[in-house]
């Protein structure tokens, strides 16, 4: 339960300021409209992770089964996608530019957090459905 919490309130705060910096000053250093597009979905997915793991850990007592696997690949699986989206964005700003290594990371991460629900849903339904 502590750790979800932690998480959400990590993810959530800095949601916001990576959502005030995307709205506020990305386009002033010169990130294109597409890339803050981008970035904006990353901030949107940080602060979704956020409040899932708050609502989660509200509910966690009342599984008869751990939660173990569905928070590391969601945690995981976010860091990798809006970590990725970030990189994206922000790297090429700061004059590195060889970054096409970190395209395929944002799908991989968003695999990892389809998959920690689907886990979390099959447990669910596995051990409530019977």
């Amino acid at each position: 339960d502590k750790k979800l919490i932690l998480v959400s309130l990590i993810f959530i705060p800095l949601g916001i300021v990576l959502g005030a910096m995307g709205a506020h000053y990305l386009e002033k250093v010169g990130v294109t409209p597409e890339r803050i597009k981008s970035f904006e979905v990353g901030v949107r997915y940080l602060i979704y992770t956020g409040i899932a793991f708050m609502a989660l850990a509200g509910v966690v007592h009342k599984f008869d089964f751990n939660v173990r696997v569905t928070y590391r690949a969601v945690l995981w699986g976010t860091v990798l996608f809006s970590g990725s989206i970030f990189a994206l964005t922000l790297l090429p700003s700061l004059g590195i530019e060889n970054i096409k290594f970190l395209g395929p990371i944002t799908p991989l991460g968003g695999l990892f957090m389809i998959l920690g629900w689907l886990i979390l849903l099959i447990k669910f339904l596995r051990t409530y459905t019977r």
